[in-house]
């Protein structure tokens, strides 16, 4: 062992879930937000898009603190990475890189290598996986390069006390759940617009069970001008205290209204349980998901981050929340590694 660090391989999806929820905050959002709409029967038809679930969940430990965890949920889905973000701050840069070329030794006895392609989280210790992973290969006689980012991003959340005051133009706006079958149909050509600028665009068949999903677990929420439905987000990855604004998207002739704006406000003080609302469109009582402590969400856009922090979401380079003290935001990466041609 290394500075006393050992892996843990949870063969039990529920241990791994028993082992994280002391851990569990924004930093974790998408590995356990992840996983446990995976293990959610509920979501079972949007779910099946990412192929048969493929769960490899790993951790690692400094006597018994979460270090770094790795997990896969399925075959089409990729490898996430997440350090909890008690330890974001700590972490020295010769006990990451003794975590993660812990890691890249230990995952071959657990996984054909093969499996390893693509990972997404904090920049630096994905990198440094990364790095490490070609080496370890390299050592055992597979050759492999790592692929530039695919993506890039910034992991940011708010709480109660990061928001303002509720916005007048959010009371203006006809803001609701969707729970008709009607908003079902009017939401499946924005969803398959929305999925069309990421990496596993939808169907209208994928669409159509995916918006019937959310919607009956009241995770999908519109906009409408003039009975028209101009935009919607959705939310998931719900956590015991956690949720993620997933997607947002407002249609092209609505946008620059203040649509997304006032949608992000209304939702974020909703979940958040930050009275008064703001907005009407709200259903009484707690959301069916429970109150949350933090609401999550990645962003890459700078207009779209902009917007963000004008909703309280703490994404200045030197944000910290008020109560804690946890940085506001870390940047994530999105890359993977293929093996070099002929060999």
């Amino acid at each position: 062992m290394l500075d006393n660090l050992r892996v843990v391989h949870f063969e039990d999806a529920q241990l791994f879930v028993d082992a994280v929820k002391e851990y569990d905050d924004s930093s974790l959002n998408f590995t356990f937000g992840s996983l446990l709409d995976n293990m959610d029967d509920t979501q079972s038809r949007s779910q099946a898009r990412w192929g048969p679930k493929d769960r490899v969940l790993l951790g690692v430990y400094q006597g018994d603190n979460l270090l770094i965890t790795l997990t896969k949920n399925a075959q089409d889905f990729s490898w996430m990475m997440a350090v909890p973000s008690r330890f974001e701050e700590s972490l020295s840069t010769e006990v990451v890189n003794n975590a993660v070329e812990l890691l890249a030794r230990s995952l071959p006895q657990v996984v054909d290598p093969d499996r390893m392609d693509k990972v997404i989280g904090p920049e630096e210790v994905v990198d440094t996986f990364i790095q490490a992973w070609v080496r370890h290969m390299a050592d055992i006689g597979i050759s492999l390069k790592a692929l530039p980012p695919y993506f890039r991003s910034r992991v940011s959340y708010a709480t109660a006390s990061s928001l303002l005051p509720p916005s007048p133009e959010s009371s203006c706006r006809a803001i609701s759940l969707a729970h008709r079958p009607e908003d079902i149909t009017s939401l499946i050509p924005l969803v398959i617009e929305f999925s069309s600028h990421g990496p596993v665009p939808s169907t209208e068949d994928t669409a159509r069970a995916e918006i019937t999903e959310a919607v009956d677990a009241q995770r999908v929420w519109l906009c409408r001008i003039s009975d028209t439905v101009a935009g919607y987000i959705m939310v998931g990855r719900s956590t015991p205290r956690t949720v993620a604004i997933r997607n947002v998207f407002v249609l092209p002739q609505y946008r620059r209204r203040g649509v997304a704006e006032a949608m992000v406000r209304a939702v974020t003080r909703y979940y958040l349980g930050a009275y008064p609302l703001g907005f009407e469109g709200a259903p009484e009582g707690p959301p069916i998901c429970g109150t949350k402590a933090e609401i999550c969400l990645n962003v890459a856009d700078e207009n779209a981050v902009r917007l963000y922090k004008r909703c309280g979401f703490l994404l200045d380079e030197d944000a910290r929340d008020s109560s804690t003290g946890r940085k506001g935001s870390f940047a994530s990466i999105w890359r993977g590694v293929e093996r070099v041609a002929g060999i």
